[in-house]
Formats: structure tokens, sequence, C-alpha cells
């Protein structure tokens, strides 16, 4: 199989895809919270974090696969203090058999909270 690109929301408009299936890995951009009107959804980290993970269920499945073909995360806060409240949420997604993650606290370059890019494996 080539390579496939899958052009799911992209508020910003930025030249990327929303993630491209490369063979038996889909890999996912980086992803922020973004609701209604292009803003980032209100109300902090928690629900920016449910706000992601929903949309990123609308992009696996455009490559035909589910939550449980993650393999890898990579998550950036803005700020340490949120690392509780980010974990609870992210738990409650991948809580069988979560993917190997890298966690750091770093500026974004929009006003959000939490960003984060996957892989996912959809081979046998």
């Amino acid at each position: 199989m080539g390579i496939q690109a899958f052009n799911a929301s992209n508020p910003e408009g930025l030249p990327l895809s929303a993630a491209i299936r490369a063979g038996d890995f889909v890999f996912v951009s980086g992803m922020v919270g973004f609701g209604e009107g292009e803003e980032v959804v209100p109300g902090g980290v928690g629900p920016e974090t449910e706000k992601i993970i929903a949309d990123l269920v609308d992009v696996l499945g455009e490559a035909g696969i589910a939550l449980e073909h993650v393999v890898k995360s990579t998550v950036f806060l803005t700020d340490a203090a949120d690392f509780d409240t980010f974990n609870a949420v992210y738990a409650k997604h991948f809580n069988k058999r979560p993917p190997a993650r890298i966690t750091v606290v770093s500026d974004l370059t929009i006003d959000a909270k939490v960003e984060i890019d996957f892989i996912a494996y959809c081979g046998t």
C-alpha cells in the first residue's frame, strides 16, 4: 500500500495533513482541542484533551482503524500543573493497553493547554 493522506479538520488552514497512512502505520499530526468557530474549547486541559481524543477517533475512523490501534503519542502541555488532570482524561480512553508516550512541558504556537500527536499501527 502506498501513502494516503487524510485531511480531516485543519481549522488553521496549515500546510499539513491531519494524518498520513504509510503502509501499516498512521501518523496523526499534532492535534489541539478546537471547538466550533475554530476556537480552542473552553475549560482548560481536561476539555481540550477530551476534544482531541474525540477528533482522533474521527481521523482514525477515516483510516479504518480505532483508538486501540494507537501505539505511540507525544504530549505537549503548557503547564506541568496540568499533568494530573491530563492523565485522568487520557486514562479514560487508553485504559486497556496505553500507548507508549512522552509528555513534555512546552510553549505552543496557539493559545491552548495541550497538543498531542499519535502513531497508530493497523497491521496484523
